[in-house]
């Protein structure tokens, strides 16, 4: 009996102790959306409560366990159906994981993933490709991933070495910060390529962002930025495979694995190899229209995730080499005219975030990243290589004043640069001796940043920076705000206003004018300045209430950017002669969007866009009398295109067709041919998709009408190939003509 009484008081101490440990439990925890997006101003709240929690600008949250003693936490936000989980007892940490669609009585209505969209969520405005979208088309790389967006222009800056540049708001892609998961990348010597050396398959989503931007990742965001994210090992299938095949023989494989090591490390492997080995003349001009290439691309990444203790470290190592061979066709002799191209990149980066202190919502993260690149380059008889090395580290403090509605993060920034170039010009018209270029910058910086939310209807970000540059010898002040204000639930105004800077690579960034016989005026290069610019602009987004399955959204922005000094490429003052210098004039860029995503039928979405922009630029260096103000070379002033999308039930069938109407632009001053503007063109695509639960079937077809660029070389019939009149840097179109493609996607496995 007496061993009863004491086993029955043991567990009803056990119990007791149990509730009071869970009254007294704090929970903490993140709410992201479907694209892993952290969700600020979600309201989290235990069921059968009213009292409502705020997560802070970066989705995180604590709350007191329930007094309710409901173990059932829900998390909530406005155009995102609600989610609910068990909190056992024990249990620290929760995520959430809100996916897009509304509720309608007691049924919820679940939103199919949209090719592309602009966030409802994000305070600046943001166009979000996700994984639907990059599926759409072939979508091998980086630089085919933007046929169905109106913000991102893309094209070859010349007809041989198949080098792919961009362009945004207007202006040069140069001017748009990338960033791998928020880590500055593709900068400086990468930048000519580097848009050919991420795998489309490799991507998780990509998100567009226009304007300025937050002052964390630094200062070089003018005109807005485009942040990759790539799979990630713990939402990854364990097994993926991509095979592509085209009519021009252009063969590639794309592998993505992920492993769970153990209950708290993940890692994951993601492969690429491609090649074209056939030498293509579509043009019959005796050149090849896209070099013979071969490129191994590797990406080993790690991620720890310890919810309990509150951290999560990132770890990624990144291995490229590329190779590739153009020019005149082999049977026009030893005497051709070649383009001989290797890069080789190499990257390691860590990202690390660990909870702190007794506030909730308290964290610091630190970021670190190394890349070396490396590239020697054959241009005729012009001759370029390069060495980068930087190094970049980041660490930011986030915490809030009183409650989650008043947020900050500070934090301090140092980036290291290290460049040592060459060029020599062996043309006898031109006759430049190999010269070395090195530039070293260290670049210490701090920043703060402000955020107010209020509730789900306004988020005002204010923010600034202060950074010493060393080779200019310049402190940089780098203001720039934000406005997110939504008018009603569905009708959302944003506003951006801020500086950019950063330092010009003349070279690299212009690398396909070394296709031509003008000689390179490299005689100023050492005395250009920092580039510095403007950017304001704002954003009407209306989310059309729509019954049942339909949707209807419509956003209109407009941007300017200006120029308070700018790395001028004059082609024009001497057309014989490429000069560098410092902005003497004006500079400024306007740019008009409207976007429509409309689903007016189940499965069926339609997008249409269309964009105007206006790019003037100013020939002349300070001091001189006149100045020129012109449209600025080779910027399209349109572009216009429809997305048609329509799925089978379960979508085991999927088609897609995507036309586009690409504006007319200003070619530089030639001696050879006298042509002002380009011709408007109409590039259409299409693509079919069988889909089974493991295997996927594509086939599709790119510039279905096969429009080229005509006379895309100038100078090609001459003798001589290194002759006064060779220029195949004047590019504004296709140079490849109508593509066929075919290929397979294949997963195995299961996520756990």
């Amino acid at each position: 009996m007496k061993l009863k009484i004491m086993t029955y008081t043991a567990c009803l101490l056990g119990t007791l102790l149990m509730i009071f440990s869970a009254n007294a439990q704090q929970i903490t925890g993140t709410v992201f959306s479907g694209e892993r997006e952290p969700l600020p101003g979600a309201n989290v709240h235990w069921e059968g409560s009213r009292e409502l929690i705020t997560t802070d600008t970066n989705g995180k949250f604590t709350i007191a366990a329930s007094q309710a003693g409901s173990r059932r936490l829900i998390a909530s936000f406005v155009g995102f159906q609600n989610d609910t989980v068990e909190v056992p007892i024990g249990t620290n940490t929760v995520v959430f994981e809100l996916t897009e669609g509304f509720i309608l009585g007691e049924a919820v209505v679940r939103g199919r993933q949209r090719g592309s969209y602009i966030s409802r969520i994000n305070p600046i405005q943001t166009e979000v490709i996700t994984t639907a979208g990059l599926l759409k088309m072939a979508c091998c790389n980086l630089a085919e991933s933007f046929e169905n967006s109106a913000s991102v222009t893309v094209g070859f800056a010349d007809a041989v070495s198949g080098a792919r540049q961009i362009q945004m708001l207007g202006l040069s892609g140069i001017y748009t910060q990338m960033l791998n998961e928020n880590i500055p990348t593709l900068r400086g010597l990468s930048s000519a390529f580097g848009w050919n050396y991420i795998p489309g398959p490799w991507l998780e989503s990509i998100q567009v962002s226009k304007g300025t931007s937050s002052v964390v990742n630094g200062y070089e965001s003018t005109t807005g930025q485009i942040n990759l994210e790539f799979k990630k090992p713990t939402h990854t299938d364990p097994f993926f495979l991509n095979l592509f095949w085209s009519d021009d023989m252009r063969m590639e494989a794309n592998i993505t694995s992920a492993t769970q090591v153990s209950d708290k490390l993940w890692t994951g492997l993601l492969l690429h190899g491609s090649t074209e080995p056939k030498e293509h003349d579509k043009h019959d001009n005796g050149f090849m229209g896209m070099p013979k290439t071969q490129q191994i691309n590797l990406f080993n990444r790690w991620m720890f995730e310890d919810w309990e203790r509150g951290i999560e470290s990132r770890t990624g190592i990144k291995f490229l080499v590329d190779e590739r061979k153009g020019g005149q066709m082999s049977d026009k002799g030893d005497n051709r005219y070649r383009i001989n191209i290797d890069n080789m990149n190499f990257s390691v980066f860590n990202k690390t975030g660990f909870t702190f202190g007794a506030k909730e919502g308290q964290s610091i993260g630190i970021i670190n990243n190394f890349t070396h690149h490396d590239i020697k380059s054959l241009y005729g008889k012009k001759e370029y290589s390069g060495k980068q090395n930087t190094y970049y580290t980041n660490v930011l403090i986030s915490s809030h004043i009183g409650n989650t509605s008043h947020n900050y993060v500070v934090g301090g920034s140092f980036l290291y640069d290290r460049f040592d170039e060459s060029f020599e010009d062996n043309l006898p018209t031109n006759m430049t001796p190999r010269t070395q270029f090195s530039r070293e910058e260290y670049v210490p910086g701090a920043f703060a940043q402000y955020t107010y939310s209020y509730v789900d209807r306004m988020i005002f970000i204010l923010g600034a920076r202060g950074d010493y540059n060393s080779h200019f010898g310049r402190f940089l002040f780098t203001p720039r705000t934000n406005l997110k204000y939504n008018i009603t639930e569905d009708f959302i105004f944003r506003a951006s206003a801020g500086i950019g800077y950063r330092s010009p690579n003349v070279i690299i960034e212009n690398i396909g004018y070394l296709a031509s016989s003008k000689k390179i005026d490299i005689s100023s290069i050492n005395n250009l300045d920092i580039e510095e610019a403007w950017n304001y602009g704002a954003n009407l987004t209306y989310y059309i209430p729509m019954p049942e399955d339909k949707s209807f959204s419509v956003s209109i922005d407009y941007y300017r950017t200006d120029f308070v000094n700018q790395a001028i490429v004059d082609l024009e003052s001497d057309v014989g002669e490429i000069k560098f210098y410092n902005l003497g004039g004006k500079s400024y860029a306007n740019a008009w969007q409207i976007d429509v995503n409309v689903t007016p039928v189940r499965r069926f979405d339609i997008y249409l866009a269309f964009r105007y922009s206006e790019t003037k630029i100013s020939y002349g260096q300070a001091g001189e009398a006149n100045f020129k103000t012109v449209d600025k070379p080779l910027a399209h002033r349109h572009r216009g295109l429809i997305n048609l999308s329509y799925a089978t039930n379960a979508e085991r069938w999927k088609f897609d067709v995507t036309a586009q109407t690409i504006g007319k632009s200003r070619l530089p001053e030639s001696n050879v041919v006298n042509d002002k503007w380009s011709r408007p063109y109409y590039p259409l695509f299409a693509q079919i998709t069988k889909r089974t639960k493991r295997l996927d079937v594509y086939a599709g077809c790119e510039n279905i009408l096969d429009f080229k660029q005509k006379h895309p070389i100038l100078g090609h019939d001459d003798p001589d190939p290194f002759g006064a009149n060779f220029d195949a840097s004047r590019v504004w179109g296709p140079i490849m003509g109508r593509k066929f493609y075919a290929g397979i996607r294949l997963t195995l496995g299961e996520l756990k």
